[in-house]
Order: structure tokens, then C-alpha cells, then sequence
């Protein structure tokens, strides 16, 4: 990639729908109304969460000697938006980097285009950088608290979304609904949890006897603020929403309800939750969980992970006069 002069450099036009028009814009000429051009950021964050920002120089046109996100740009005539990208990161970071199969982590609209966003996870030593002299002064990587810092300050550009940028940063993949895969997190419940516990409950409900009834869910709320307090309620978290749930019993070494989001499921969630649980069980005694008993349509996904987690199907039981069996995990 060779690196254009900013008096020759001239941009795709696109429409107001992100449709290419044919045309080329030369920079530092006004834009026509109802024409737009594309601009891209790389924000690279290390393995610690920490982003790369740079500085740009006192003479630089557009925020002069401010911290800016590692890379920033405008894609020139013939680039499509992931090898403007790469041409950004190499041209002022000397750092190859191959977005080929990489789309936009999110696009902000502005008055005259499109802004696509792209997160990187990189670990990187910045003194084998190359920086280009004429735009960046200087790099360096710095945490959430920090950027924040220096934006209170005034010495960074004024992002309004830079506290988020640090929670996508946090993350592998994600998607406009928030599923996040690798950022999920397992843990023991906080009375925060409450009201996303409870939603995901509603949601479940029909998988389980008891919750038919406004009564049935009241019981059961009561239940989960007492397991809470005794550290014996395990959930699933992407971000602030619940997205798995356990409660189990020291007392009787057994589980008494496990449930994953319907969205969320095939993440090993269930699993997850369950290995923390056992830190927490007695080890020398079986453990036993009650669920539907064989030919219950309900119980196909059920049986089939406690038998994967190495329960065995044991007694015919009742409970809250639905038909059920125990399932074993046995102790060692």
C-alpha cells in the first residue's frame, strides 16, 4: 500500500443508503448535499483491556497534539472498508494487519458519512512501531480509567462512547442482540441479578412444574433471595442480563433448578455453571438433580446433558404431582 498525499488524495462518493455513485470527491473540496464518504477507525486493545491511542502532532490538521483510538481515516477511492482499514494501521503504526475475513464492529453515522469502527484484540510491543512522523507523535497503551482521565482532561478527542469502547474491547465477538461469545461469565448471583433472573424465569416457565401459577413464581422468588444470601444461586451474565441460571442445595448435595436462556444454549453454559457449582458440593456424597422422566418431550435436551455430565438415571419420582425421575452424579 503506498501512502497517498493528502492534497491528491480523493474519496469514493456513496449515497445516503451507503451505495457507491461512481463519483470520486477531492479531499478538502465541500461535499455536495446528499453525498457521503467513508471514514475508518482501528481501535486495537491488548490482552489487559488496555487500547492503543496515539497522539497526533501540534500541526496536524483536525484535532492538533489531542490523543485520538489507534488509527483514524478516510478510505480512499478504490478501498472498500476493511482495506482502508489496513491501510491506516500500516501507513501510521507500520503494522500489518489482515482484516480480510473482519467486518465492522459498529458504523457511526456523521453529517458527511460513514465511520466504521473495527476492534482488534493484539498484544503488541509499540517499540517495534513505525510511526509516521507526519500524523502521529507518539503511542502508548492505556486502561479504561486512564482514557477517561485524559478525556476529562481535554487532552483526548471527545468521544462520547470511548466508556464502551473499553467494553467491546473486553470481548472476542458479539452481535447487535449482545451475544457475545467469550464473554460470557460465570458466577454466584448478586441481589442485581434479581430482575434478569426473574425475566429469564418467565421465559422458562412452561419447562417447569410448579411455575405455572403467579403463586408458583412468588414461592420461587422467595427461594432464589434466600439462595442469593447463601451463595448457593449460580447465573450466566452477558453484561448486566442473565443468561443462565442454577440454585442448588449444600444441605442435600443436589440441584434444584438449572436453566439457559433459549438463546444462549450450545455455549456450554450449562456446564460452566454446573463446574462451579461442584467447588461448592460435597464431593464424597452423590449429588442428584430431579427431571423429566423418559418419553417427556420436555426432558429430550435435559436428559441427554445430565447423562453427558455423567449423571445416571435413577428412581421414579413426583414432583409437585408431575411425574419425574433422579439422575445421580455419583460420588467419588
Amino acid at each position: 500500500m503506498v501512502p497517498v498525499k493528502l492534497e491528491e488524495e480523493l474519496w469514493d462518493v456513496y449515497t445516503k443508503d451507503r451505495v457507491k455513485t461512481g463519483k470520486t470527491h477531492r479531499r478538502g473540496d465541500k461535499m455536495e448535499k446528499g453525498e457521503y464518504h467513508l471514514v475508518v477507525h482501528v481501535c486495537i486493545f491488548n490482552s489487559k483491556n488496555q487500547l492503543l491511542i496515539q497522539q497526533r502532532q501540534p500541526f496536524k490538521k483536525g484535532w492538533p497534539n489531542m490523543w485520538d483510538v489507534s488509527v483514524g481515516g478516510s478510505a480512499v477511492a478504490g478501498d472498500d472498508s476493511g482495506q482502508a482499514a489496513e491501510r491506516e494501521v500500516l501507513e501510521e503504526l507500520g503494522l500489518k494487519l489482515d482484516l480480510s475475513e473482519k467486518r465492522p464492529s459498529f458504523t457511526m453515522n456523521f453529517s458527511d458519512g460513514f465511520d466504521d469502527y473495527y476492534i482488534v484484540k493484539k498484544d503488541i510491543d509499540i517499540g517495534n512501531l513505525h510511526l509516521q512522523n507526519a500524523e502521529v507523535k507518539q503511542v502508548k497503551w492505556v486502561g479504561r480509567e486512564e482514557a477517561l482521565r485524559m478525556q476529562n482532561a481535554g487532552i483526548m478527542v471527545p468521544y462520547w462512547f470511548l466508556d464502551k469502547l473499553f467494553d467491546l474491547g473486553d470481548i472476542h465477538e458479539f452481535d447487535a442482540h449482545g451475544n457475545r461469545e467469550g464473554g460470557l461469565t460465570v458466577g454466584f448471583a448478586s441481589f442485581e441479578n434479581v430482575e434478569s433472573w426473574m425475566s429469564l424465569v418467565e421465559i422458562v416457565r412452561d419447562n417447569f412444574p410448579g411455575l405455572e401459577t403467579n403463586e408458583g413464581i412468588e414461592e420461587y422468588y422467595q427461594t432464589l433471595i434466600k439462595n442469593i444470601k447463601e451463595e448457593r444461586a449460580i447465573c450466566t451474565l452477558d453484561g448486566n442480563m442473565v443468561t443462565g441460571i442454577l440454585l442448588f442445595s449444600v444441605k442435600h448435595n443436589m440441584i434444584g433448578c438449572l436453566a439457559v436462556h433459549p438463546e444462549y444454549r450450545r455455549k456450554n453454559i450449562a456446564s460452566r455453571m454446573i463446574e462451579l457449582m461442584l467447588t461448592k458440593l460435597d464431593s464424597n456424597r452423590d449429588i442428584s438433580v430431579e427431571t423429566f422422566r423418559e418419553g417427556d418431550e420436555k426432558g429430550i435436551a435435559s436428559r441427554a446433558f445430565y447423562i453427558y455430565m455423567g449423571f445416571v438415571p435413577g428412581e421414579l419420582t413426583v414432583s409437585l404431582n408431575y411425574p419425574t425421575q433422579r439422575f445421580i452424579l455419583k460420588s467419588k
